[in-house]
């Protein structure tokens, strides 16, 4: 699969609209202050004129049932350096064993691409943005790497 995040400036989302990429699912964030605006799921890959992070994942894990258009999807890329995997996928797979079991939680699939510059990524559906964000209040969050968390609906 593959995953596109799109970085779009505040007050350009109709300006990236008009030029909307066509081919997959099309997510749109929630709030207009995270670093990827739009990511794209899709077979083939995309072109834009606005900067774009792509990679070609596979999944390494899912669980329940994370695609659907109902509720929100959390897209969560993960820069995770070369070496530092076992790290990463141990901090990932306790939270998400947490978070699986609160009220709210759809599914998740884990996405990775070795060659991507974001080499993780998240894709987990929740059924509102209020059982996310419950849930993470009783969930102690503990991946030493940066991500970029957002909610998304899809357009």
């Amino acid at each position: 699969m593959r995953i596109t995040l799109f970085e779009v400036a505040r007050g350009d989302d109709e300006r990236f609209l008009a030029r909307r990429p066509d081919a997959g699912v099309l997510f749109r964030a929630l709030r207009d202050d995270v670093a990827f605006r739009f990511a794209a799921l899709t077979d083939a890959p995309v072109a834009s004129a606005f900067p774009a992070h792509s990679g070609e994942y596979e999944v390494v894990h899912a669980d329940g049932s994370p695609d659907g258009r109902e509720g929100v999807t959390l897209i969560n890329p993960f820069d995770v350096p070369a070496g530092g995997d076992d790290a990463f996928l141990a901090g990932w797979h306790a939270i998400r064993e947490a978070l699986s079991t609160q009220r709210g939680y759809l599914g998740t699939r884990l996405h990775r691409d070795d060659a991507a510059e974001l080499r993780f990524v998240n894709v987990a559906r929740w059924s509102s943005p209020l059982m996310f964000a419950r849930a993470l209040r009783t969930v102690e969050a503990n991946i030493p790497f940066d991500s970029h968390p957002a909610l998304y609906l899809v357009v």
